[in-house]
């Protein structure tokens, strides 16, 4: 019988929470006894699918779920009761907890909401009312906090409340005030690519840390916006990537003319001007208009046309030891960490574990708990429980003066390998691990060949009408000039930084005594 592996583990030292496809599990940390579990629930407390995004608030009391049902589920840890649930306007990519014990959810439409613990009555009486800036109705009444053009792929909140940081699948980076999202303190802009994660370390809470489709983790002065350096980690990581994305096949009506991709019921590719596709009364979802079309085949299959991308899955930071930042990539087989106290020329070390690693935890001594595809073959299906050489789900790495060691499993862990929920071939696909690999690059195959203007020998100036001579689309074109313009004023900001006095480090947010609009001023406290 084959075993859903674990996507996600809150760590604790007294309980410990484990999603697993559609299930939560709460475990004693101490002794690795399973306290409750929502595959003894009926199917009214179960998710309609698997669930993809989770929080624990701050006091480790509350948990937030949701997924594919678009379900936003609040659950009492002490007993894993359901405390509420409540339907969100659009699929969502993350949540997370405010300082207050609000829920704040990331969607596709690249909208924020902050709902409150406890539904109170103004969450019902709003009802599917459409305020004036949201892009799409709530049913659930949420607090619409900003927006962004593109898909939100991640963000956080500040220690101490006062900003949210969000990340965009446009190489965007927004530094906004919370709860006021529509005052904006900064704009982090460099990536080329998306950004797929982002973290602040503890011990230098000025620095944000930011990663996902570029060959380099980015550091930032996030209050200002000043790239402070560039760590290369490409040359490192892809030698222990061993889930590739299958190459997406362009598709061309004319030279000047773009074919508009649907979606069939099976995941094919339909174009509209050579077939007619057949619509279901289910398939009308608006929101599936910001996502990329699914190639045939999966990310995980074997392909003989696998092209070589890069997601950044999670950046974390050691809060009690020396200053290291551990981080993971999606497909990839090892765990990779850095001293933030190296020089420009930074070491970036690693740990294998031989099997895909989907995510990983850190106790507030250091230690790793590495959530492992143990079960994924080498041709991408899954083996049964038991005929894998190493069939650990989890991993517990111990952290020496230079580097992980493997020392005795800790009773949760023992737990966690013994007792995996059974789970049929359906519910393993249905899971689909390594969906961002598909999900987050746009147009890849086009960027990868077409990098620079020069290098395609096209003019910047050629005309609207697609007369130039590279022999590409008006729409490739598009993407191009837009790279460049981005890139030149990047090459001036930094030049203006060379000219101009640094920015304070004591700057203030300040707001006007109406309800206004509001100015982020910065004041010398002197």
């Amino acid at each position: 019988m084959s075993r859903y592996p674990y996507t996600r583990l809150f760590w604790r030292s007294e309980r410990s929470i484990v999603i697993s496809g559609p299930h939560i599990q709460v475990f004693d940390t101490n002794t690795g006894d399973v306290l409750h579990s929502t595959a003894k629930c009926g199917e009214d407390q179960n998710a309609s699918g698997p669930i993809r995004c989770a929080a624990l608030s701050d006091c480790g009391k509350f948990l937030a779920t949701s997924g594919d049902d678009k379900k936003l589920k609040t659950w009492q840890v002490d007993d894993l009761q359901l405390l509420s649930s409540r339907v969100l306007p659009k699929k969502p990519t993350y949540i997370n907890f405010s300082v207050n014990k609000d829920i704040l959810i990331a969607d596709k439409f690249g909208d924020i909401f902050r709902y409150q613990l406890h539904p109170g009555s103004n969450e019902s009486s709003s009802g599917c009312m459409r305020d004036a800036v949201s892009s799409h109705e709530n049913p659930s009444g949420g607090e619409l906090i900003l927006g962004h053009a593109s898909l939100l792929t991640t963000f956080l909140v500040t220690a101490d409340g006062q900003y949210i940081v969000t990340a965009d699948r446009d190489e965007h980076i927004r530094v906004s005030w919370y709860p006021q999202g529509y005052t904006i303190e900064s704009y982090c802009l460099g990536h080329q690519k998306y950004v797929s994660a982002i973290h602040i370390p503890s011990f230098s809470p000025q620095t944000l840390i930011s990663g996902g489709g570029d060959s380099v983790l980015k550091l930032w002065d996030w209050m200002s916006g000043k790239l402070l350096r560039n760590i290369e980690v490409s040359s490192v990581v892809q030698p222990f990537i061993a889930v590739k994305a299958p190459k997406k096949k362009k598709q061309r009506k004319d030279e000047d003319e773009d074919i508009e991709p649907t979606i069939g019921k099976r995941g094919r590719v339909k174009s509209k001007g050579k077939r007619k596709e057949k619509r279901s009364a289910d398939d009308g979802d608006a929101e599936e208009s910001q996502d990329s079309a699914v190639p045939e085949g999966r990310p995980g299959e074997a392909s003989t046309e696998d092209s070589e991308v890069l997601v950044v899955h999670r950046v974390a930071s050691t809060p009690s030891l020396a200053p290291r930042v551990v981080f993971s990539v999606v497909g990839a087989t090892a765990i990779f960490w850095f001293s933030m106290d190296d020089s420009y020329e930074t070491c970036i070390r690693h740990e294998p574990f031989y099997r895909p690693i989907i995510d990983f935890t850190l106790e507030d001594d250091g230690s790793v708990w590495v959530l492992l595809d143990a079960d994924r073959s080498p041709q991408g299906g899954w083996n049964r429980k038991g005929e894998g050489d190493d069939s650990n789900l989890v991993e517990v790495r111990r952290w020496t003066p230079d580097n992980f060691t493997a020392s005795h499993p800790p009773p949760l862990a023992v737990a966690l390998n013994s007792c995996a929920l059974p789970a049929t071939p359906a519910d393993l696909k249905a899971l689909d691990l390594y969906s961002n690999l598909l999900a987050l690059p746009k147009h890849f195959e086009a960027e990868d060949g077409t990098q620079d203007l020069a290098e395609m020998g096209v003019d910047d100036t050629a005309t609207v009408d697609g007369s130039n001579e590279g022999g590409i689309t008006k729409r490739e074109l598009g993407r191009l000039k837009h790279k460049e313009a981005l890139r030149r004023l990047q090459e001036a900001g930094r030049g203006a930084s060379l000219d101009s006095e640094p920015l304070p480090t004591d700057s203030k947010r300040v707001k006007s005594g109406g309800e206004g609009d509001t100015l982020a001023l910065g004041i010398d406290e002197t």
